[in-house]
């Protein structure tokens, strides 16, 4: 007969419940049994310390030797020879005694274990932590001594090729009479010569546009009295026409300044050589100051390859916008003692203090 879903239900709930049961006896019964496994050890232990100590003070008790004389062997050759005896005595009535072990099934083997296990794991793992560190630095020497491996192979290698374009140089060089390599000298010489020519002539071209594109209009706003080169990085020419205040601000340029006023200005500062033949347009300010800085920069060059041997210095007309510029990019330096005298700084040798 089929059971109805009800007594299904209440059958599986009544072995569910026997279950826990039997599962919480067992655990209570493990627990229960390491309980008395536990106290029967400690109740050993201290049973056979209470026995030791017994034993220690009775041997106290009956012998008269103090523990100072027993420690060290006597002068006395008899006595010292008595004390051997004692002694062997001693061992012989030990040895036949069994060493005390644990009972069967007490733990203290098992704590025994786990204590030297415990000790064995924190070795390890404090061998393992220094090995490590010895890795991480040894793994740091090996880079580096293989990065100066490497350097020492490239110089080597770099040795041997040069050694080799010599000797091949130096075979060439004796095939050929003294008028060849007279004339390959001059050749290279010549070509090096238009390799700098031609290095010099692309940096001047480059100098030139920096100037009039950009230093110019900055040099004439710091002789104006505005800002220093560098702190205004564009400047326009009708804010160069308004000027700037005494506070190095610009002026506003909303009323336009007259052509007389602004020309005189320009020739109050840079002078009326700027404009050479009269049928020319007066210059701007930029234009000004760009003159002024190429007429400056060709008087130094000129100084630096003349007889002086770059030591000479260029006498200065006046303190200009343009002269403080090279001084502060470290371009060119004043006399240590005459502020007009201004001379390029050579990047051949030391600078000057």
């Amino acid at each position: 007969m089929a059971l109805q879903p009800d007594e299904v239900i209440d059958k599986i709930r009544a072995y569910s419940k026997d279950a826990n049961g039997l599962r919480d006896d067992l655990m209570e019964l493990d627990a229960t049994d390491t309980e008395a496994r536990l106290a029967q050890t400690v109740k050993e232990l201290r049973a056979r310390v209470a026995e030791q100590q017994f034993a220690l003070e009775t041997l106290r008790a009956q012998s008269s030797v103090t523990l100072e004389s027993a420690a060290y062997a006597s002068s006395d050759s008899r006595e010292k020879l008595r004390q051997l005896f004692v002694v062997k005595d001693a061992y012989k009535s030990l040895t036949p005694i069994a060493s005390f072990l644990p009972q069967q099934g007490s733990v203290l083997p098992a704590l025994l274990a786990a204590r030297t296990l415990q000790q064995n794991t924190e070795g390890t793992k404090a061998a393992i932590a220094s090995t490590q560190g010895e890795i991480t630095k040894t793994n740091t020497i090996l880079r580096r001594e293989e990065a100066n491996l490497n350097d020492a192979q490239l110089l080597a290698q770099a040795m041997e090729n040069r050694t080799e374009r010599l000797r091949v140089q130096q075979e060439d060089r004796s095939q050929k009479t003294p008028a060849q390599l007279a004339q390959e000298l001059i050749a290279a010489k010549r070509a090096q010569k238009d390799s700098y020519d031609a290095a010099t002539q692309t940096l001047g071209e480059a100098m030139n546009d920096f100037i009039n594109d950009y230093l110019a209009a900055m040099i004439a706003a710091e002789e104006l009295g505005g800002p220093v080169v560098g702190d205004m990085l564009n400047v326009e020419d009708n804010t160069l026409a308004a000027g700037f205040t005494k506070q190095g601000k610009a002026k506003s340029t909303k009323k336009p300044v007259s052509d007389k006023v602004r020309q005189r200005r320009i020739d109050h500062i840079w002078g009326n050589k700027s404009s050479i033949e009269d049928e020319e347009e007066p210059p701007t300010e930029a234009e000004a100051a760009d003159a002024e800085m190429r007429q400056l920069i060709e008087n130094l060059f000129a100084l630096l390859i003349g007889p002086g041997g770059g030591k000479a210095y260029y006498q200065l007309d006046r303190d200009s916008a343009a002269t403080r510029f090279l001084v502060r990019a470290k371009i060119a330096q004043f006399h240590p003692k005459d502020a007009k005298k201004l001379r390029l700084i050579e990047f051949g040798r030391e600078l000057d203090d």
